[in-house]
């Protein structure tokens, strides 16, 4: 099964006074306006940092079982954006009204969408199933195929580093456990990832590089010792930093990860069988991290500060310390900004990798024990009512805004099969050497990025 993401820069706004539809907020983030009655295809809100927007336009493919539902769904996605445009009559906005029939689909909720981009470029993310014995061949496709290869060699490195020195892959490899040298994969990949913090996360003493952007904006932590701390240690300083001003992303944690776990990692450890779990019940040194790479149980996930939901409110009962809420710090002179300062629910830093671990195998003690790891929403987010962990998200019974997307499905089952798959998302799926970049990814191009990830990354049938 796989499925795609089309976001684009034109957006919903909040209906305004004054016309025959009611007045209203506009579409949120994670909301769904229109679904097409066919596919399934649906046109969804994302988070904008465009003044007066309530969300981007974000265009949602199903869970596909072959190219060519993945094709019908995608032109679905494009036919609508066509008629949008067709609607236009030189205006550069529109309203739809609830219960509309429109390009196939029908309008879920009234909605006004103002146009900034008549071509719909778009930035393209995939989302598969894979089998975790395959999990390998999909990072090698991710390796690959990605333009950003300074990058890949040092994740490689990493990788290769790990591979060669924890008996957990020698293992694996001898037992023929394809599943478990898999799933230590996924968790490694992760980890590295989730622990490293680049020197232009930081800004300078004076407030050099500190240059906001629209998915990024700065924030002050020197009252925080152990943010003092992590700046110190990663840009090499002879001594704590007077001030330490940190840039966080808006998609963050997310945004840390090319290669991001639905499937939470719980989930992927309990459909290992007994004998494939038995190996991992041992010293972490063996199967987990390298002893001369850090204390586990000093060694955190997510560092450096990131943006948590201000409405999570377990947030103090999983994580040591408590979330706090800040407006954007700006140098001065204050710069031009493309958007209004904002104020953010910020979480200093997230849980020891000892502590993911623990819930990697016994489940999450601090939200009742659920079977979910600790990344499987991060501290400071939402994850779905337990009573439906255990299947894919359903529209009919859940509201999709309301909870965070990582690790939030369980294992999938390979119908043709009975395979269980693991879902992971390329978020990075732009930096195929084939995929066109944004400024070039215009509707007539969509469905040429379905057909490059099918080729690619989606696991053969059989």
């Amino acid at each position: 099964m796989f499925g795609f993401e089309f976001q684009t820069s034109n957006a919903f706004e909040p209906v305004p006074e004054g016309l025959p539809v009611p007045a209203g907020p506009g579409v949120r983030e994670r909301q769904t306006a229109w679904r097409h009655l066919a596919t399934g295809t649906t046109l969804e809100g994302d988070e904008s940092r465009r003044p007066g927007a309530s969300s981007d336009l974000e265009f949602v493919t199903p869970p596909c079982a072959t190219v060519e539902k993945a094709v019908a769904a995608t032109e679905a996605a494009v036919n609508l954006a066509r008629a949008m445009l067709a609607e236009r009559h030189g205006s550069s906005g529109l309203i739809f009204r609830a219960g509309r029939e429109f390009a196939g689909g029908v309008w879920l909720t009234d909605c006004a969408v103002r146009f900034y981009d008549n071509e719909f470029h778009a930035q393209a993310q995939g989302t598969v199933g894979v089998p975790l014995s395959g999990f390998t061949t999909l990072l090698a496709a991710v390796w690959g195929r990605s333009e950003r290869q300074d990058q890949v060699a040092l994740e490689v490195a990493d990788m290769n580093h790990l591979f060669d020195h924890l008996p957990v892959y020698a293992e694996a490899t001898a037992k023929d456990s394809p599943r478990l040298y898999g799933f230590m994969a996924a968790c490694h990949l992760f980890l590295l990832r989730a622990i490293r913090s680049s020197p232009t996360s930081f800004a300078g003493q004076d407030g050099t590089n500190a240059t906001a952007t629209e998915s990024r904006a700065c924030f002050d932590f020197s009252s925080s010792a152990a943010a003092r701390a992590v700046n110190q240690k990663v840009c090499g300083l002879p001594a704590l930093p007077a001030k330490t001003r940190i840039l966080v992303g808006s998609d963050s944690p997310k945004d840390m990860f090319g290669l991001l776990h639905r499937t939470d990692f719980h989930s992927m450890y309990m459909s290992l069988d007994d004998a494939e779990r038995a190996i991992l019940d041992r010293p972490v040194t063996e199967v987990l991290w390298p002893a001369d790479w850090g204390d586990i149980n000093e060694l955190r996930l997510f560092p450096l500060p990131y943006r948590i939901d201000p409405e999570a409110t377990d947030t103090a009962v999983r994580s040591d310390v408590e979330p706090v809420t800040l407006p954007e710090w700006t140098p001065q002179p204050r710069p031009v900004l493309d958007r209004a300062p904002v104020t953010w629910a910020l979480l200093e830093r997230g849980p020891t990798i000892a502590e993911w671990w623990n819930t990697v195998r016994f489940g999450d003690v601090m939200r009742g024990a659920i079977g979910k790891d600790a990344a499987s929403p991060p501290p400071g987010f939402r994850g779905r009512n337990p009573l439906y962990l255990g299947e894919f998200p359903n529209s009919t019974v859940e509201d999709k805004s309301s909870y965070y997307g990582m690790g939030s499905f369980p294992m999938d089952t390979e119908a043709s099969t009975g395979r269980k798959l693991a879902v992971f998302e390329y978020r990075d799926l732009m930096a195929d050497i084939d995929v066109l970049p944004q400024d070039e990814l215009t509707l007539d191009h969509w469905v040429d990025v379905v057909r490059i990830f099918a080729g690619n990354y989606v696991p053969k049938v059989g």
